[in-house]
């Protein structure tokens, strides 16, 4: 059987992601394995129609492919996603439909399985049949278990495809819809006045994208920034490189327009508005470019604060895993999401008149400094980058442990001594059965206990 992989890293080969795939290749040579380092290419892809058939055709003469990638903020890279829009654009879906396929990642685990969704909801919109994903921490593959598992998993997809096994999808078709487009606001019309910076955000601004942008900044009186993302001379996306481990210092520093623009019009807003063009199943490669370069940040929150909103030109409600994602993005950031906001409306005065009342909203919870409580998104999120900085990956991103340090991040309820004794005495003494049946007896009533003087105030 021929299965090809589709390696989904900038760094090709050297990515961590591809030792697991060597060992998949070892462990069944009575297969043909035909790696393909698309991410890593994508820049001659893009260029080379020849080229991209080459690597089109060998999936086309194969029976299964597996995505391998590594982790890049919350779904594959930039590089990759431009592959997969590729794919669409220039009419080669037919190469995939009937295949079978499943997704080999490598990460810390933050956010893994949305990545996963994706590349599950790309290959069941492709026509193929999507068997699993396995997604395991990078130094996993030392464990003999996590070798074990991986067989397995290979195994099952070998199996699933010989034997042409009939399997259920696991997402929804995307639905027709008809986007509406909002026209800006004359000169003169009512606008609201804010005292507020206020930076807009577009991927396509000759798109619905740029239409919505340009509405949402036509309805704000005072220091609003639009800012168009192909103006910014973006030369590339994020190379794994990891050289701003130490000091947040990117590769690409002063070889385009992205970090200045990143830290002197988008960190110093108030309120930031993401507007985005879906393609396939999430935003553009544009915005993912954006996204991955914001990176040099590593992981530390450079956007804490914000009022966040979301304009997207693309069927949003039916996209759950991307909803997700960027929920997730903001929330672990320690900033609040005013609201979602997509053109699939009924008609342009609906789709105005939406726009206009969240800019209004947008300002009110700036001005009124609103934020609602953070979620399993963030919570999680945050305790999984504190876990592994302060546990080993402090050695690379140094960075991060100097400012986990600095803003308490490092809240381990273990490293609390005294925490830690009460939490002992009280374990041990309502370990006696009397003295636990006493504190049980009425319970709910003492769990509101003292709330009760708020009221009495």
């Amino acid at each position: 059987m021929k299965i090809v992989v589709l390696g989904g890293s900038p760094k090709g080969e050297t990515s961590v992601t591809m030792q697991y795939v060597r060992w998949i290749v070892k462990s069944f040579p009575e297969h043909e394995f035909d790696v393909r380092q698309v991410a890593q290419g994508i820049t001659a892809l893009e260029k080379s129609d020849e080229r991209l058939a080459e690597v089109i055709g060998s999936v086309e003469e194969a029976e299964a492919v597996i995505w391998a990638f590594p982790l890049y903020v919350y779904t594959v890279c930039s590089q990759y996603k431009r592959f997969i829009e590729l794919i669409h654009e220039r009419k080669m879906e037919g190469a995939f439909s009937g295949k079978y396929a499943a997704s080999l990642s490598t990460s810390i685990h933050f956010y893994d399985h949305t990545a996963h969704n994706y590349i599950a909801e790309v290959s069941e919109d492709l026509g193929m049949n999507f068997t699993g994903s396995f997604s395991p921490k990078m130094d996993d593959i030392l464990q003999p278990e996590c070798r074990r598992q991986l067989e397995l998993f290979a195994g099952e997809l070998i199996d699933a495809a010989s034997r042409r096994l009939p399997l259920p999808r696991r997402s929804s078709p995307l639905p027709a819809y008809v986007p509406a487009s909002p026209r800006s606001l004359p000169v003169g019309d009512a606008r609201v006045a804010t005292g507020k910076r206020v930076a807009v955000i577009v991927d396509y601004p000759e798109g619905n994208a740029g239409a919505m942008a340009r509405r949402f900044a036509s309805k704000l009186q005072g220091d609003v920034d639009l800012i168009e993302l192909p103006s910014i001379d973006i030369k590339g996306g994020c190379l794994g490189c990891l050289r701003c481990g130490r000091n947040n210092r990117c590769a690409w520093e002063g070889k385009d327009g992205f970090i200045e623009t990143y830290r002197t019009r988008i960190k110093t807003a108030d309120i930031i508005v993401y507007a985005g063009t879906v393609r396939d199943r999430a935003l553009s490669a544009r915005w993912k470019t954006y996204l991955d370069r914001s990176f040099f940040n590593t992981h530390q929150r450079s956007l804490q604060g914000k009022q966040f909103v979301f304009l997207v030109a693309g069927p949003l409600s039916a996209m759950t895993n991307l909803r997700e994602t960027l929920s997730a993005y903001v929330e672990w950031q320690g900033s609040n999401i005013v609201d979602f906001v997509s053109d699939e409306v009924p008609d342009s005065p609906s789709l105005e008149a939406i726009i206009d009342a969240t800019a209004a909203r947008a300002v009110a919870a700036a001005e009124a400094a609103a934020f609602k409580p953070v979620t399993f998104r963030g919570v999680a999120g945050m305790k999984v980058f504190r876990d592994d900085v302060y546990g080993g990956l402090r050695i690379v991103f140094k960075g991060d442990h100097r400012e986990y340090r600095r803003t308490g991040v490092y809240d381990f309820p273990t490293r609390k001594i005294f925490v830690r004794l009460a939490v002992w005495l009280g374990y041990w003494i309502t370990s006696i059965p009397f003295i636990y049946r006493g504190m049980m007896k009425d319970f709910p009533k003492r769990m509101i206990r003292s709330y009760q003087p708020l009221f009495k105030k």
